[in-house]
């Protein structure tokens, strides 16, 4: 199977996809957005502000004050999809980036 083939079936589930959609418009306009739901899916860095303050030393309040560090973005990676229609936000789930290793590892 070509990529010519691919996209042409591509093209075609999106074309049948919108004319679906038209005729569940057609039935009933004012109820159609409230069916609708979308998702989005991104990658984004998974920030542990909590323990900067955790790993701050007990201190007198006559002490000089600590050096403030920069919080920088962790190598660990989190995928994030959300799910929402036309009231709002649905569901949120998140996604752990797997740690590559030279053996084949399996999601849970």
């Amino acid at each position: 199977m070509g990529a010519a083939d691919v996209i042409g079936r591509s093209w075609a589930n999106r074309v049948d996809a919108s004319i679906s959609l038209l005729h569940l418009f057609n039935e009933n306009p004012n109820g159609f957005i409230s069916r609708l739901l979308t998702v989005n899916e991104t990658w984004i860095h998974d920030f542990d502000p909590e323990s900067k303050v955790q790993l701050m030393p007990w201190k007198h309040a006559s002490s000089p004050p600590t050096r403030k560090f920069r919080v920088v973005a962790s190598v660990c990676k989190v995928m994030v999809t959300v799910f929402w229609d036309a009231v709002g936000i649905v569901l949120i789930d998140y996604l752990e980036h797997a740690v590559l290793s030279q053996e084949p590892t399996t999601l849970i």
